[in-house]
């Protein structure tokens, strides 16, 4: 049996389907499907998207109590409730002190690599982790200044404007307030999941190709003498092996010496289960041993960071 489908505009369907199957046994129904024309344009549905979305958060905000405001505001609320003092307090406090200590020199370096002067540093250092603690809602994230952060600053300034000079830090803290306003807008919208589009192969590149590059960056410190600023490997190569004739001993083997006490402290809290305190125990460590040698011996051919 032939079965046609045609829009309601024809008129004799009905006609010719039924003199169409007077001469032949009909073992199922015809089902006329009427043609539809779409009546909806794009942009239509778009903002109907959007106007359910917006409210059904203005619904969720309605149905909220008082309690649930101030966690949203204020996520400290949380965890404070829940708080074990007498089990983490002791715990927390160590940890927080060994951090602290640390953060200090990390901080600094950071500023520098960002082409800042060291006191920048501290400001990014401290000042994030106590608003952090009110505000933030995440255990496992690290607040603070970060060596890929101050890299791509670097990078983003060093083009428009000398690190010596005022414009520098201003045009810096200029870019600090944009980022912080934007991750402040992503942070309200939840847009969180777009970082799902970016691949691990991508990060794990960008990471390593980042390390690579600092670590080529802050040869100077090791080696005692200055190098070119740049965000590319080669570059970076070629400065250190022109100015090989400048080298400098006292730094490359205090450097020396501070990295062997990382790498023996790292290796034996790793190997031994009663020396697990080593690992971390291991910068600050180096950290007070190299302070405490400049600050007795005072060499003139390794630089100081002093802040006033």
């Amino acid at each position: 049996m032939e079965i046609s489908y045609a829009s309601p505009s024809f008129q004799n369907l009905s006609s010719s389907s039924s003199s169409s199957t007077t001469n032949m046994p009909s073992t199922r129904p015809v089902k006329i499907i009427p043609l539809q024309h779409p009546t909806v344009t794009a942009s239509s549905s778009s903002a109907s998207f959007f106007g359910s979305v917006f409210t059904k958060w203005i619904t969720h905000f309605k149905l909220m109590t008082w309690i649930q405001w101030i966690e949203m505001l204020l996520p400290c609320c949380r965890w404070i409730r829940t708080y074990k003092w007498r089990e983490y307090f002791q715990i927390d406090l160590m940890a927080g002190i060994t951090v602290g200590v640390m953060l200090v020199p990390q901080a600094m370096s950071y500023a520098k690599l960002a082409g800042l002067e060291a006191i920048y540093g501290l400001y990014s250092g401290f000042v994030p982790i106590f608003v952090y603690a009110i505000f933030g809602s995440s255990r496992q994230l690290a607040i603070g200044p970060v060596a890929l952060v101050s890299l791509l600053v670097s990078n983003v300034l060093a083009g428009i404007a000398d690190s010596s000079d005022e414009l520098y830090t201003e045009l810096a803290i200029l870019l600090a307030l944009m980022v912080g306003v934007c991750e402040c807008i992503m942070g309200l919208l939840r847009l969180g999941w777009l970082l799902r589009f970016i691949s691990h192969a991508v990060i794990s590149g960008f990471t390593t190709a980042s390390a690579i590059v600092i670590a080529l960056s802050q040869a100077k410190y090791f080696l005692g003498y200055s190098i070119v600023r740049s965000s590319k490997i080669v570059p970076l190569i070629k400065s250190i092996i022109a100015g090989a004739d400048k080298f400098s001993w006292p730094p490359f083997v205090m450097g020396s010496i501070i990295l062997a006490i990382l790498l023996i402290m790292k290796h034996l809290g790793k190997t031994r289960k009663y020396l697990r305190f080593l690992r971390a125990a291991g910068p600050l460590t180096a950290v007070v041993l190299g302070t405490t040698f400049v600050k007795i011996y005072h060499p003139s051919s390794i630089s100081l960071v002093r802040i006033a």
